[in-house]
């Protein structure tokens, strides 16, 4: 697996496999043409390739204090392959070097990604958070 920072010829990479993410939530962002140029301009976009094939993607948004994963996606064919692993791995490290000690993820209820979380040492906060009437989980490791 290599794992790299994206480059703005990954856009359309990217937005293929953040499709597989799309829920019927008014303002869905994240895979947007829009949102994904601004985060690969800003450095916040990294990969994960198999065979020079886009296999998973994870992208970061820094607010006050905390890292953020703003998105995390493994396509269906590399699921438990230890791809997400890898990312969340790469997000601690990401997370340590801009010198942050607080690593944040959300996920949206419809994604069933607790347990994920919780094997790679993540906490689940008590208070859910909701955008646009969805639920979603949220999750915090200190570093």
């Amino acid at each position: 697996m290599n794992l790299r920072k994206a480059e703005p010829k990954d856009k359309k990479n990217i937005l293929e496999i953040t499709n597989l993410l799309y829920l019927n939530i008014p303002d869905f962002v994240w895979n947007t043409e829009r949102v994904v140029e601004r985060q690969i301009q800003n450095g916040e976009y990294f990969l994960t390739e198999i065979g020079g094939k886009t296999v998973g993607a994870i992208s970061f948004r820094q607010r006050k204090d905390k890292m953020y994963i703003e998105t995390l996606v493994v396509t269906n064919d590399h699921q438990s392959e230890g791809v997400g692993t890898q990312l969340i791995e790469f997000a601690k490290k990401f997370t340590k070097e801009k010198r942050f000690n607080v690593l944040r993820a959300c996920s949206f209820y419809e994604y069933k990604t607790v347990d994920f979380y919780l094997r790679q040492g993540f906490s689940l906060l008590e208070k859910p958070g909701i955008y646009n009437n969805h639920k979603y989980y949220r999750f915090e490791m200190r570093i």
